[in-house]
């Protein structure tokens, strides 16, 4: 049955004008594509393709090659295709570094994949909604596992921890994916269409910096905020940026769909459009409008120097976890082993926190400092101490007093290249 209809839509399509006066050649080549689909038949289409091919002109093959890379990505292999892509840009995005880019382009994925991921007659539905769950619940965690290991008493603790909270905004998203999905289509005005999903979008991370008890560090925020579209956060805040990645996912996603469905190929002649491209493409002419004050108004305070002649300087902190160390009262071997560690992260300065260890005398003091020159090379460290001495104030010698005080040591000198001591810590009437 199928090769008699592809035979015969052949012979019609040959018999046809030439691509440029008729465009049924087409169609007839997307009902051939249906049909593959359908049946699974992939000999009846490659003979149909290989008439085409045979065409000098080579609109068919452009035509052909974008038919074939639909079928491939939405038809044959969209579901690990949509995961897998997923997976790398959510490691991207959910990152402590991440950029307004790579978080538009991981919702731009999602948004295209959701339509497909929660149409009723998808087979293995509920699976691959858990699947790409995993795969943005586990892309989120790749570049903050390390920074989390030590953050609880033990590092299973700290991964298990994260990995609830991943999977919890990742699951928190898919919902509201399916909402923009399912609701956004029941809109009659287009420019509802397009507006929906960004504010739920952004609804959705002004709830849960409310809720969180670390605010904005809890979302799907952007950490470096030097964008086009910075400007508007002294007006909008954090809501008005996420509205922004949300429109973006919208204009991008629809112009994927519109793609796979044919809608915008390379044909001269008139064709139909969505009902709401014009809206789409409204909104996107709005957002790349929306970059221009970004060239004149600078959100920034002017800089107290030049920038160009600026350094930059990695500074660490070396905290012992009580898990590796096994005691509570830390001692002064245990800050010089946790400050080795962070020398391979490239730190300048490694600052110990305020009173990590007490000196009783001078001279306990010093030797102090002479250990740490020498099992510590490369770089500075800032030994913040408690320490016992002489009241000055009183002249007999007899009354002592603990001051906190900071000493910058490194091996590169015999004496601290600062000793500072807290002064005035309750203020005076």
């Amino acid at each position: 049955m199928f090769s008699f209809v592809s035979h015969s839509i052949s012979t019609a399509m040959l018999t046809q004008p030439p691509w440029e006066t008729n465009k049924r050649r087409v169609w007839a080549l997307a009902f051939v594509d249906s049909l593959t689909s359908t049946l699974k038949n992939d000999s009846a289409v490659h003979s149909t393709e290989g008439l085409l091919l045979s065409s000098p002109s080579p609109k068919y093959k452009r035509i052909i090659f974008a038919m074939n890379l639909r079928r491939a990505i939405f038809t044959d292999y969209r579901n690990p295709f949509f995961i897998t892509l997923s997976f790398a840009t959510s490691s991207l995005a959910l990152r402590p570094d991440s950029s307004l880019i790579a978080v538009i382009l991981n919702l731009s994925v999602l948004a295209t994949y959701s339509p497909f991921l929660f149409r009723p007659d998808e087979s293995h539905r509920f699976l691959n909604v858990i699947l790409t769950g995993l795969a943005v619940s586990v892309g989120g965690t790749i570049f903050r596992l390390q920074a989390s290991l030590e953050a609880l008493s033990s590092a299973a603790q700290s991964v298990i921890v994260l990995s609830l909270l991943s999977a919890f905004l990742s699951a928190i998203t898919l919902a509201v994916l399916w909402a923009g999905t399912k609701f956004s289509t029941h809109l009659v005005s287009p420019w509802s269409q397009v507006a929906f999903f960004p504010t739920i979008w952004a609804t959705l991370w002004v709830t849960v910096s409310h809720l969180s008890p670390v605010g904005h560090l809890s979302t799907w925020g952007v950490a470096n905020n030097a964008d086009t579209y910075n400007w508007i956060v002294p007006y909008l805040g954090p809501a008005g940026k996420n509205w922004i990645i949300g429109a973006w996912a919208v204009v991008l996603s629809q112009t994927v769909t519109s793609w796979y469905m044919g809608q915008d190929d390379d044909f001269d002649e008139s064709h139909t459009h969505n009902d709401n491209s014009i809206a789409r493409k409204a909104l996107a002419v709005s957002l790349i409008l929306l970059t221009i004050p970004s060239f004149f108004i600078d959100p920034l305070p002017l800089p107290i120097s030049q920038v160009n002649a600026a350094t930059p300087l990695t500074v660490g902190c070396a905290i012992p976890p009580f898990h590796q160390y096994k005691h509570h009262t830390l001692t002064l071997d245990d800050y010089i082993a946790e400050t080795n560690k962070l020398r391979s992260t490239g730190a300048r300065i490694i600052l110990w926190p305020e009173g990590a260890v007490v000196f009783h005398s001078a001279t306990e003091k010093e030797e102090a400092f002479d250990k740490i020159r020498a099992k510590i090379t490369g770089p500075y460290v800032g030994v913040s101490f408690e320490e016992t001495t002489s009241d000055p104030n009183d002249p007999t010698g007899r009354k002592a007093l603990t001051r906190t005080g900071l000493a910058v040591v490194s091996q590169h000198f015999q004496q601290p290249h600062l000793i500072y001591y807290k002064r005035n810590l309750v203020p005076c009437k």
